[in-house]
C-alpha cells in the first residue's frame, strides 16, 4: 500500500513538475531532504499556483502533517528573498485532488484568520 501511494505521489508529481522551471523554487532549511523530490515540487505547484512569480517562492519546514488521511504536508512560504514567511498545509490525495490552506489567504476577517490559525495548529503546522 505504502509503495502504492508513493508511486501515486511520484506520478503526480511529475505532472506537475512541467510547470515548475527546473530548480526555480527553493527549501532553503534543507527540510524537503526526507521527501521524495516529486512530491515535493507537487507541494510546491500547489501553494504557488496563484503566486505571480512563483519562480522566487521560496520554502521551508516541509514535513508530514498530522492530518488523518496521511496525505497532508505542512510548510512556510515566502514570496520571495525578502518576503515574510506564511505556514500554509497543502493536502494531495493520490487520485490528484488536492487542497490548500495558506494563512495568507484568510487575512479579511479576525473569525476567518482565527479558524485558519486553529486549523494549522491542529495540523501541526504552527505552534
Amino acid at each position: 500500500m505504502r509503495n502504492a501511494v508513493a508511486t501515486a505521489f511520484f506520478a503526480a508529481g511529475l505532472a506537475f513538475s512541467a510547470a515548475i522551471p527546473a530548480g526555480a523554487q527553493t527549501v532553503v532549511d534543507g527540510s524537503a531532504a526526507d521527501l521524495n523530490p516529486a512530491l515535493v515540487r507537487s507541494i510546491q505547484t500547489l501553494v504557488t499556483r496563484d503566486f505571480k512569480a512563483p519562480a522566487e517562492a521560496q520554502f521551508r519546514g516541509l514535513h508530514l502533517s498530522k492530518s488523518r488521511n496521511g496525505h497532508g504536508y505542512c510548510g512556510e512560504v515566502a514570496i520571495g528573498p525578502t518576503a515574510s514567511y506564511v505556514p500554509f498545509h497543502a493536502i494531495l490525495e493520490p487520485g490528484g485532488t488536492s487542497s490548500l490552506l495558506l494563512l495568507s489567504d484568510h487575512g479579511g476577517s479576525v473569525e476567518d484568520r482565527d479558524v485558519a490559525t486553529r486549523l494549522l495548529t491542529n495540523f501541526g503546522c504552527v505552534e
